[in-house]
């Protein structure tokens, strides 16, 4: 099987995000579809034709998860081409257009909650820009476009593996090509950097804890037989259980870190983040606090940290004063 990759541009100042055609023989697929911009787009469609000869000859498409920069083409596709879009049933709601009643009711709750914990008035805007970047029609896709994904895909002759590996996002996935120790990673896991596991509120409902989960999830890379990871931005890799044992150690340092900040006193979520990363500017508050919220819930569930409310907000405390 071939890999073929086409690196799109983002408006965030990280990295491209990498879209990859798979070529078996005269079938083609797609993994993931890059962030929606007219440039973009011609990009992927002049790769589409380069390598593929036209649209109508792809079987498929695979999200790895319900974030913009990987699903965001997706509307444009169809509008060239009618092909199942498999995406995992806990990112679905990501993907597709919800009612403007859960959308609102989304936004109040994020409000609340961000405020509760200590974000100032002054950056709630965030909210309402999340909100029409992450839900606007534009390039949302219909519920009967898309096909929940199963434990395996057959392409060709190959036989995909699917994992599901919650943490960047609660449905997120990883694709495991077998017999060549392939593994497409999308965003749980990159070369170098640390993939963030950013808040996020699609519907008011229970908060789902992305650095715990997605610490579990790290221990399905640790089991396979790879031999290159492809991940969704930066470049492909080898050295997979070297790069999940950094990660390890970071999140460590990381939590130590937290529980000396709250040892000296309660602080909310928006001070530790400060606290965490002083130099970093305060345009990223969304990381920073992200961030800290991760360190936090993972320091619950250890029974390291508890919490207080002091007018009307909530402080953290160590246990181990």
């Amino acid at each position: 099987m071939e890999i073929k990759s086409v690196k799109l541009k983002i408006p965030w100042p990280f990295f491209e995000v990498n879209v990859f055609i798979l070529k078996e023989g005269n079938r083609f697929a797609l993994i993931d579809t890059g962030f929606p911009t007219e440039e973009n787009f011609y990009e992927l469609e002049k790769a589409i034709f380069d390598i593929c000869g036209g649209w109508q000859k792809l079987e498929f498409i695979i999200l790895t998860h319900g974030h913009p920069d990987h699903y965001g083409n997706a509307r444009e596709i169809l509008n060239k081409v009618k092909v199942p879009i498999f995406v995992h049933e806990k990112d679905k709601d990501r993907v597709i257009e919800l009612p403007k009643e859960i959308r609102r009711e989304a936004a109040e709750f994020a409000v609340e909650f961000l405020i509760k914990n200590g974000v100032p008035q002054d950056k709630l805007s965030i909210v309402e820009r999340q909100s029409k970047s992450y839900f606007t029609r534009k390039y949302q896709v219909e519920e009967q476009d898309i096909i929940p994904i199963q434990d395996e895909i057959y392409f060709g002759g190959t036989k995909i593996r699917v994992f599901h590996t919650p943490g960047h996002t609660p449905g997120h996935i990883i694709l495991y090509i077998e017999k060549e120790g392939i593994i497409f990673s999308g965003d749980h896991i990159f070369s170098r950097g640390f993939p963030v596991p950013l808040l996020f509120f699609p519907k008011k409902e229970d908060r789902f804890r992305n650095l715990p989960n997605w610490l579990r999830s790290l221990k399905i890379l640790e089991e396979l037989d790879i031999s290159c990871v492809f991940p969704g931005h930066l470049e492909p890799f080898s050295n997979v259980k070297e790069v999940v044992a950094k990660m390890r150690k970071r999140v460590e340092k990381q939590k130590e870190k937290v529980l000396k900040i709250i040892s000296e006193s309660p602080k909310t979520l928006y001070e530790i983040g400060n606290l965490l990363y002083p130099d970093l500017p305060d345009e990223f508050w969304t990381f920073k606090f992200s961030e800290a919220q991760g360190y936090i819930d993972v320091l619950q569930e250890e029974g390291l940290v508890s919490e207080k409310i002091e007018n009307g907000q909530i402080k953290l405390l160590s246990r181990l004063c």
